[in-house]
């Protein structure tokens, strides 16, 4: 709840995206995004259901700049890891089912 109310003022001017295109029903892995019109922030959820541990996603908006990426939930320590580079955001979630709620600052 911490966490929702920590983010709730962004979600409320939110933007949508989705780095991996809709869903479709059977897919190994789901992300949503939601930026600020400004750009700086964004939020990117992601559910792990099968396939590999490891999946880059592309994050357009924010494609070669400097972006700081933080892992909100779980936010006790948890088994996965959320990584930057200027080409987008490299999650792993070594287990299935996981969710990793990321918050991308530039």
């Amino acid at each position: 709840m911490a966490t929702y109310k920590a983010i709730r003022p962004d979600l409320a001017r939110g933007l949508p995206f989705w780095p991996l295109g809709l869903p479709g029903w059977t897919d190994e892995w789901l992300a949503l995004g939601m930026r600020t019109p400004d750009d700086r922030t964004s939020y990117v959820l992601v559910w792990r259901r099968g396939g590999d541990p490891e999946l880059g996603l592309p994050v357009g908006h924010l494609a070669g700049r400097e972006v700081s990426a933080d892992i909100l939930h779980p936010s006790s320590v948890s088994p996965g890891s959320a990584v930057w580079s200027r080409g987008g955001l490299r999650v792993s979630l070594p287990c299935t089912p996981a969710v990793l709620l990321v918050r991308l600052v530039a």
